[in-house]
């Protein structure tokens, strides 16, 4: 449900409500409210990731992490200017490279405590951003009904789902 901020509204109604963009008020628990709220919970995510890092010096990984929140930044703005998202580039690779190396990593190796705090944090991102994508397709996939699907952003965090599985693949730790 859809109505101009510039209505008056019944006592109470607006306490329901939240701005989807300009002067659009809709529903807290529409799709795309909490398509954000995901979205702005993987960014807490992401710089928690960061201070571990930094915390154990991993500098490289700060900044692989740092790559990934700006992504992310990037991404809300999209969704909220209903903008085209940029085209992801992550770590030196595009999309089609991250697809490729996402799947030919040279190792398989299941997720495990002994691989460390950085490495379970890795993977809580990968699978945070599995369910982002997967809300994504539910909310702005092909029956989206409040404009045209967005490809881009679905495509985009399953590519960045990869990224982070080749991240994950790459600390080669036991």
């Amino acid at each position: 449900m859809y109505m101009n901020i510039n209505e008056k509204t019944e006592k109470g109604f607006s306490r329901y409500m939240t701005s989807l963009s300009g002067n659009q008020k809709i529903s807290k628990t529409h799709g795309r409210i909490a398509f954000r709220g995901l979205v702005d919970s993987l960014e807490a995510y992401v710089i928690e990731a960061q201070v571990l890092a930094s915390e154990r010096g991993e500098d490289g990984l700060c900044s692989n992490f740092g790559e990934v929140l700006n992504f992310l930044r990037d991404l809300m703005a999209a969704e909220v200017k209903e903008a085209p998202l940029k085209p992801l580039f992550l770590f030196g690779m595009n999309a089609d490279e991250i697809h490729w190396r996402s799947h030919h990593t040279g190792v398989f190796i299941l997720p495990d405590y002994r691989q460390g705090a950085i490495a379970a944090r890795i993977n809580t991102l990968r699978t945070k951003v599995r369910e982002a994508e997967l809300l994504a397709v539910k909310v702005m996939g092909e029956e989206r009904t409040d404009g045209p699907p967005r490809d881009d952003i679905i495509l985009a965090l399953n590519r960045l789902s990869s990224a982070l599985w080749w991240l994950f693949c790459s600390l080669k730790r036991p």
